[in-house]
C-alpha cells in the first residue's frame, strides 16, 4: 500500500537533535514529488508555536499542521484553519469552566499561556496514577463538562473537548481529504501520540527515545515499528520500513 500521508510529532520526535532534523529534512525532501507523503505536524504545540519551530529547527514546510494536542488543524500553505474542524469538536466544552474547576485542584497548576487556547486547557501535575486522572475527570463531568483527559510524561495533563485529540484530528483530516487510514503513517514518543497510533489501520513509528508509556500500544502490533535510531534518525529508519523512498 503506498503511503500518502505521515503525520509526526514534533518534539522529541523530529525535534531534539539538530543533526538527525537535518539529516530528516534532506531525505524527506528529496522524495520525488510524485512519491512524497503529504506532510502533517501533530503537535501539543499550537499552530503559531509550531510555525515558529518549523524555522528555528529547519524543518521541511508541511502540508497541514495539527496543534493543541488535537484541537486545531490549518492549512499550511494556505495559512488559514481547515473549515469546520471547531464545529465539529466546540460541543460541550467550556474552557473557563474548566479552568475554574482546575485550579481548585490540589497540586494542580496552570501551564503557560502559549499552551493555552479556546479548546486546550493544559496543566502541569506531577506522577498521577489513573485514580487521580479518574477523579479529575469526574470532578469535570459532574459539573456537565464533556471532555477528555491526555496525561504524558508524568507531567502534562490537558483537557481537551470529548471528541478531540491527535488521532480524532488527524482521523478528520483524513477523511476530508479523502485519505484511508491504511495509506497513513504516523510518528510519536509520548503518550500524547497514543491516539494516532490507535487510529484504525494506522501505522506507526516509535524512536528509539520512545517512553514506554508509548510502547505498550506496540506489544503484539506488526503495524508498529519500533526504531533502532533515536529522534528524526529513528523516524527515517522507520519511513523505510513501511516503504516509503527516503
Amino acid at each position: 500500500m503506498t503511503i500518502r500521508l505521515f503525520s509526526s510529532d514534533l518534539d522529541g520526535t523530529l525535534v531534539g537533535d539538530n543533526g538527525s532534523t537535518a539529516r530528516f529534512r534532506n531525505a524527506f525532501e528529496a522524495i520525488p514529488e510524485s512519491d512524497r507523503p503529504i506532510l502533517v505536524y501533530n503537535s501539543g504545540r499550537l499552530v503559531d508555536d509550531i510555525r515558529a519551530l518549523i524555522g528555528t529547527a529547519g524543518l521541511p514546510e508541511p502540508d497541514f499542521l495539527i496543534g493543541g494536542v488535537g484541537t486545531m488543524v490549518h492549512d499550511h500553505k494556505a495559512k488559514r484553519p481547515v473549515d469546520g474542524f471547531h464545529d465539529y469538536i466546540g460541543a460541550g466544552f467550556d474552557v473557563a469552566k474548566v479552568g475554574k474547576i482546575m485550579g481548585d485542584i490540589p497540586d494542580v497548576s496552570y501551564q503557560p499561556a502559549r499552551y493555552q487556547h479556546a479548546f486546550k486547557s493544559s496543566w502541569y501535575l506531577n506522577n498521577a496514577g489513573k485514580d487521580r486522572l479518574s477523579a479529575i475527570a469526574d470532578a469535570l463531568s459532574a459539573e456537565g463538562l464533556v471532555v477528555k483527559l491526555v496525561y504524558s510524561s508524568d507531567r502534562d495533563l490537558d483537557v481537551l473537548p470529548r471528541t478531540a485529540d491527535k488521532g480524532a484530528c488527524l482521523s478528520w483530516l483524513c477523511d476530508t481529504l479523502g485519505i484511508a487510514h491504511d495509506e497513513v503513517v504516523v510518528a510519536g514518543d509520548t503518550g500524547n501520540d497514543a491516539a494516532m497510533f490507535e487510529v484504525s489501520d494506522v501505522r506507526g513509528i516509535i524512536p528509539a527515545n520512545g517512553f514506554d508509556e508509548l510502547r505498550q500500544l506496540a506489544h503484539g502490533n506488526g503495524r508498529i515499528y519500533q526504531a533502532k535510531g533515536e529522534i528524526a534518525d529513528g523516524v527515517i529508519e522507520g519511513l523505510r520500513h513501511f516503504g516509503v523512498p527516503i
